[in-house]
């Protein structure tokens, strides 16, 4: 973010570019939600790691959402390029 302030020439409001990564940042889940499984294994699931599957489409689905936000935002946000 650091780098991207200074190729926005310091500005304090977020450019798209940095909005976008954020929302990339932000919208990703564990991949393998470690504590999940060790609740459902302690608590005698006959499968613990059954939510894997759902986890992975999960991440991928907020993914999405957030890209075409960003999409969204960039194309009918204010000319500058800023959100």
């Amino acid at each position: 973010m650091e780098e991207m302030k200074e190729l926005n020439h310091g500005s304090h409001i977020a450019s798209a570019d940095m909005c976008t990564f954020l929302i990339i940042n932000i919208s990703s889940l564990q991949l393998i939600p470690v504590n999940i499984i060790a609740y459902r294994s302690e608590y005698g699931s006959i499968s613990p790691t059954s939510i894997i599957g759902m986890g992975l489409v999960a991440t991928l689905v907020s993914t999405a959402a957030g890209i075409i936000f960003s999409v969204v935002a960039r194309r009918f946000g204010r000319k500058d390029g800023r959100v």
